[in-house]
């Protein structure tokens, strides 16, 4: 996610831009305070996106836990995940700035933000496809 082509000068970093309804793919590699890739084997990663972060209620939750489709770690050994959005993710979500983070939970049990809260906002497009 850091490397958004989305994140403008204003944004701050790792911040999202997805139009409403569109299928997006982000590749997501956690290194440690070294810069060194960290091993995912056994990992889980999950991504919340809420309106507020006060919020019980996420507007979406992505887990590598639920399979292929949320978030893949495609590449254990790398430290790197695919996280998908799909148009059903955003299609019926308000137009707005949102908040999200990714923690990664080792498998050894320790659990580490890899996103801090930053930035996530659903535009509108001009092609509503229902």
């Amino acid at each position: 996610m850091a490397k958004s082509n989305n994140v403008g000068i204003t944004q701050p970093k790792n911040a999202v831009i997805v139009i409403r309804g569109e299928s997006k793919t982000f590749k997501l590699c956690v290194l440690d305070e070294s810069g060194v890739p960290v091993d995912l084997t056994g990992s889980r990663l999950i991504m919340t996106v809420k309106e507020d972060i006060t919020d019980e209620l996420c507007v979406i939750r992505k887990d590598s836990s639920k399979g292929v489709g949320e978030i893949d770690i495609d590449e254990p050994k790398a430290g790197c995940a695919k996280i998908y959005l799909t148009p059903s993710d955003t299609h019926n979500k308000d137009c707005g700035e949102y908040i999200f983070d990714v923690w990664v939970v080792l498998a050894s049990g320790k659990q580490h933000p890899v996103i801090k809260t930053t930035t996530f906002q659903i535009v509108a497009g001009v092609t509503v496809i229902t």
